[in-house]
């Protein structure tokens, strides 16, 4: 994929596009429900195309893939028939996990690339970015294609979203649309409840977008712009779809069939505006599995400016749809479950019971509607926009689905709440979620990401359990599974220990030679720095910056076994202030050394 600009966790947004999402900085108070200016949302007629379709067409960001290690990882990817020297990555922030390419072959038919690519252990469970290269000058990289789990489990839950008509509910011709970005709002309030219920994925039934053909028109970046608030959701999102999306309209002045187009180079494919041989659909549709349950996601829409209609029709899934999901129903029947989403089935094409599938969730209407007591569910679930903030739970124990009514985020986004004491921004050696759940669901698979000092020697956990912790860069991030009660009010406190041995011998019961964090950390102006000596020996602990230069010494000389201390004011050997950032600590006793990274704050 192209990355104009480059947006998201791998590297840091471009300040055009953090001015017109209004991007929520993590670590503010309260930081699950932000709320924001709307001049923080105006357009910005400058900002460059998003992160559009190249070589990667599946894992996407709204097609991504689940797996846990040892799994085999299937790529598609749209290149030469000659392309040779594939290798593949995970990236999230610092962490990087080279994928072992198994196989990779050219299908003539579909002309796509199938690559098979070991997924090792990781030490990070979470949505990570997908990059592929070839030689010859190939590279793509797809944002949170890839989730990395520990394993499917069989209890469970997602979440469905539905028509959040981003950026806004007005049409391109009505006063005040231009300036107005209520849904974007709207998703966002979704979002940040989404991301601490936790649940294994989201399905999205369409009409992400309000009007599909306003791209490049005008300026208004409606997909670069929402494909960035998917980057908002820290769990994987599958989307499919619905008719403002792809539909097109006959009195907007964009050709015929841009919307559908723009869909295309955002979300794929390209190859289906003329289908090969071995993929003769023209319309998007794909499915996958979680445990023994097969989900399949369908294209549904409504053809308003009647582009190809011969091959779309007026009805809201073609001949073809109809067959592929025949074929999909008969290749996963001995799936314990088989839930099909889409936006809405306009035209009663589709027959639940004779298919024998056990559910179908979808949007379209705003509102709700169908029974959560009885199969086949038949499922439509309010919508996001118009301040709904609508979403539904769906339960799936052993294989077994369980719909739950809909929820809201609730008009003034405090239904569910995190309010973190002191901030949580990375400053803190001890930091209180305050969580307060005024819905009558409970969420037992709910997480919290507390930002703590880096290179703590361990944290004590408190009303919660400690899952991982990411390490990777000066801030770690420690996850904390929390069961969340039903009305409920709850605490969970990360506390950081600071006065273990960082580097101990197992077998002699005496410490060998370590280095502790430093402590603060981030500090300005200073900070200190303990040690310990297994035996009497030469010492040298100096700072260096992320280039290798020594910029500071601090301990120079033979000193006796034991605990031993020393401070950096945050300035270099001749006395001037050191530039804010991250530097390195370094030890060195005997010819052993050990290091920590360290970062002087502004």
């Amino acid at each position: 994929m192209q990355t104009e600009p480059t947006v998201g966790r791998a590297a840091p947004l471009a300040a055009g596009l953090v001015l017109i999402l209004g991007l929520i900085v993590p670590g503010s108070g309260t930081e699950s429900h932000q709320r924001m200016d709307r001049s923080m949302v105006e357009r910005d007629r400058t900002l460059p195309i998003g992160d559009t379709l190249t070589v990667i067409q599946r894992p996407l960001i709204n097609i991504p893939a689940l797996v846990t290690s040892g799994d085999v990882l299937t790529i598609e990817c749209d290149a030469g028939p000659g392309t040779t020297g594939w290798a593949a990555e995970l990236i999230h922030d610092q962490v990087h996990v080279p994928l072992g390419i198994l196989s990779s072959t050219y299908d003539a038919s579909t002309l796509w690339w199938t690559l098979s690519a070991q997924v090792p252990s990781v030490s990070l469970h979470e949505l990570y970015d997908l990059r592929v290269t070839a030689d010859g000058g190939i590279e793509d990289v797809t944002w949170d294609a890839v989730h990395v789990i520990p394993e499917f489990k069989d209890d469970y839950y997602f979440i469905l979203v539905t028509d959040p008509h981003l950026p806004t509910h007005l049409y391109n011709y009505q006063s005040g649309a231009e300036d107005d970005s209520s849904e974007v709002i709207d998703l966002r309030e979704v979002i940040a409840d989404v991301n601490i219920i936790n649940p294994e994925f989201v399905l999205l039934t369409g009409d992400l977008i309000n009007e599909g053909e306003l791209e490049d028109y005008l300026g208004w970046r409606v997909y670069t712009r929402s494909q960035a608030l998917l980057r908002e959701f820290d769990v994987p999102v599958f989307l499919t779809a619905g008719n403002h999306d792809v539909g097109g309209w006959s009195d907007t002045p964009p050709s015929d069939g841009t919307a559908r187009r723009d869909w295309w180079r955002f979300f794929g494919w390209k190859r289906l505006n003329d289908p090969p041989a071995g993929a003769p659909w023209y319309t998007q549709n794909y499915s996958f599995d979680y445990g023994p349950v097969h989900y399949i996601g369908l294209e549904a829409y409504i053809n308003y400016d009647g582009w190809r209609s011969y091959i779309y029709g007026g009805e809201s899934f073609t001949s073809g749809q109809l067959d592929w999901l025949d074929d999909e129903m008969a290749s996963s029947s001995g799936s314990a479950a088989q839930v099909l989403f889409y936006h809405m089935d306009f035209a009663d094409q589709i027959n639940l019971n004779a298919l024998g599938a056990e559910m179908a969730l979808w949007g379209h209407i705003h509102r709700d509607e169908g029974s959560i007591y009885s199969q086949p569910y038949d499922l439509a679930t309010n919508n996001v926009c118009d301040g709904e903030r609508a979403y539904r739970l769906i339960r799936v124990s052993s294989g077994a689905l369980q719909p739950r009514p809909t929820l809201s985020a609730g008009s003034s986004g405090s239904k569910l709440e995190v309010e973190y004491v002191p901030a949580n921004d990375g400053g803190h050696d001890e930091v209180t979620a305050e969580i307060t759940n005024d819905f009558s669901e409970s969420f037992e698979h709910a997480q919290l990401k507390f930002r703590m000092p880096g290179g703590a020697i361990g944290a004590q956990v408190t009303g919660g359990t400690l899952v991982q912790v990411d390490d990777s860069d000066s801030m770690d991030v420690y996850y904390v599974a929390v069961d969340i009660q039903s009305n409920s009010f709850q605490q969970v406190t990360v506390t950081l220990d600071w006065t273990g041995v960082a580097d101990g011998s197992a077998e002699t019961g005496r410490p060998n030679l370590w280095l502790a964090q430093n402590h603060p950390n981030p500090f300005n102006p200073e900070t200190a720095l303990r040690y310990g000596l297994p035996g009497p020996a030469h010492v040298h602990l100096a700072i260096y910056d992320v280039h290798g230069r020594r910029i500071a010494v601090l301990t120079d000389g033979v000193l006796p076994a034991g605990e031993h201390r020393a401070a950096w004011n945050g300035r270099t050997a001749q006395g001037q202030p050191a530039a804010p950032g991250v530097y390195l600590a370094r030890l060195t006793a005997d010819g052993e050394v050990r290091t920590c990274k360290i970062v002087l704050a502004r």
